[in-house]
């Protein structure tokens, strides 16, 4: 009997772990806007972790019967497999290009890290998510890394502290700093500040790491991302 409440409680702490370590993952999605956000990469996360617990342990009363073949790897191959539905609703096509890619990766990933903590290799689960989340936050700042097939061109997420009506004199203070012509498009909105996805042209000449760097200098720019 406490041998049975022992495994319990270790099934449950891997759940828990999972829920963490998915948790740290969505959090970063969260921050950055995503489509995917904590409770979904928890929720894959734990859903994995708990797939696997069942695969693993789920069929034990079958254990020995000569007529019964049992692979405890199939219900894991499977959620491999049924988590790129998932990953498929995080990606967005609008006006001929994609987004989401990274989050659908990131969940695909997250449903990894939840497989092995459902395995009982914490180790490689917790080390799996910190290399997520460097990949996730530190290697994207490298700007070695931030190359501009076109150096005229070039998307961005901008979280700027104001009323909405601010926006429509954004254009104008673009071009003031190099800025040819501009889209964007609202992606969240809040009482004192709002978040925009854009799409400048630069004139030419202009580089794209200066233009960014005047445009963080402006006063009401909160954050800027480049848009991979």
């Amino acid at each position: 009997m406490t041998s049975y409440v022992l495994y319990q409680l270790e099934w449950i702490l891997r759940l828990l772990v999972s829920a963490i370590c998915g948790g740290a993952v969505g959090y970063e999605r969260k921050v950055r806007l995503k489509t995917a956000g904590i409770r979904t990469h928890m929720l894959v996360a734990v859903g994995s972790a708990l797939f696997m617990i069942i695969s693993k342990y789920g069929f034990f009363d079958l254990m020995g019967r000569k007529t019964i073949a049992i692979d405890p790897s199939r219900i894991a191959a499977q959620v491999v497999t049924g988590i790129g539905f998932i990953g498929a609703g995080a990606i967005i096509t609008r006006n001929h290009k994609i987004d989401g890619l990274t989050t659908a990766a990131g969940l695909w990933a997250t449903a990894a890290i939840g497989l092995a903590i459902g395995a009982d290799m914490y180790v490689i689960g917790i080390a799996g998510t910190l290399i997520i989340l460097i990949t996730q936050t530190i290697v994207r700042r490298i700007k070695a890394l931030k190359h501009y097939p076109n150096r005229s061109m070039i998307r961005l997420q901008v979280t700027i502290t104001g009323q909405l009506a601010e926006m429509n004199e954004l254009p104008a203070r673009l071009k003031e700093i190099g800025g040819l012509d501009s889209k964007m498009r609202i992606i969240e909105y809040k009482p004192d500040s709002f978040s925009l996805e854009m799409q400048v042209r630069l004139k030419r000449k202009t580089n794209p790491d200066e233009f960014i760097k005047e445009m963080s200098d402006l006063l009401d720019v909160r954050q800027i991302d480049v848009l991979d």
